[in-house]
Parts: C-alpha cells; sequence; structure tokens
C-alpha cells in the first residue's frame, strides 16, 4: 500500500493570485481527507478529518480562504486564485464552488480556461471534449468587491490516483 505525506500534497499545491499588486489579500489553504460514515438515519454521508496519510483512492477536500487584509476595498473582479491540480490526483466532476465566483478551467496546464463544456482534448488524433480527469487546473474569479476584514473561500475535491 503506497502512503504519501501529508506535507508533500502541501507542498504540491500552488495557489496563485492575480496581480493585486496594491492590495493586501491573503490566502491559506486546508486540505481534508473525505471519510463516508454512516449517520443516524443509516444515510452515508460525508465526514472532514485532519489528513495525517494517504492511500491511493482517498478524497481530499481543499479549502482556498482569502482575506482582505488591507485598508482598502478591493476591486470587484480582481481577485483570482488559479489553482494547478497536483498530477497524482483526479479532479473529481462538480466539486469546484466558491460562492460569487465564475470557475472555469484548463486542459492545458493553465495556459487557456473555460468552462467544462467548451474543453476539447486530443484523443487518437481526434478533438473530444474533456472530462473531469483531464483538468490540469481551475480557475475562481470572485465578482464582488472585497470590503477590508471580508474574507471568502473557494473549495475543491480531488481523488488520489
Amino acid at each position: 500500500m503506497i502512503r504519501v505525506s501529508y506535507r508533500w500534497l502541501s507542498m504540491v499545491l500552488m495557489v496563485l493570485l492575480a496581480p493585486l499588486a496594491l492590495a493586501n489579500v491573503e490566502l491559506s489553504t486546508s486540505v481534508q481527507k473525505v471519510v463516508p460514515v454512516l449517520d443516524d438515519s443509516g444515510q452515508v454521508v460525508r465526514r472532514l478529518e485532519t489528513v495525517e496519510s494517504v492511500v491511493p483512492e482517498d478524497v481530499l477536500h481543499y479549502t482556498i480562504t482569502f482575506t482582505n487584509a488591507g485598508a482598502e476595498t478591493v476591486d470587484a473582479g480582481s481577485i483570482v486564485i488559479t489553482n494547478p491540480l497536483p498530477a497524482e490526483t483526479v479532479y473529481l466532476d462538480g466539486s469546484a464552488f466558491g460562492s460569487g465566483t465564475d470557475i472555469t478551467f484548463s486542459v492545458d496546464g493553465g495556459k487557456t480556461f473555460a468552462e467544462p463544456g467548451a474543453l476539447k482534448v486530443d484523443r487518437d488524433g481526434e478533438s473530444v471534449p474533456a472530462q473531469a480527469a483531464d483538468y490540469t487546473t481551475i480557475r475562481w474569479v470572485f465578482k464582488p468587491a472585497l470590503d477590508p476584514g471580508q474574507t471568502g473561500d473557494v473549495t475543491f475535491d480531488v481523488r488520489l490516483k
């Protein structure tokens, strides 16, 4: 059984903030392991746990929190978070979320971005619609302005290969 340390996961996750040279926006990232458990009614629900080690097929939940730590309002649409997906993972379709954001994906390492239905990949010389497993990078554009002291977050899930 292959084990991957939590330290490795935090090193491969890179969060990039779009040019905010004058803004004071702080980012923090947390990673939790998704564990299915039965609730009192017998339904399977997701429980998020601290990551100590992971093995192939584990599901991880990433949360990227952004905070306006400055004294000025950050302009609407100027917070852009671009997050490459670790090569040893597969994005879980439909898991990217961020209130007040536009979410797009890349299949070419972050060179171009589009909504899922517009993404194409080459398979055996033929251009075909991309699948979630083809995504290499996620991008969130936070649409509202962000006043001093305000925070927001974006999330996504991946499965380890």
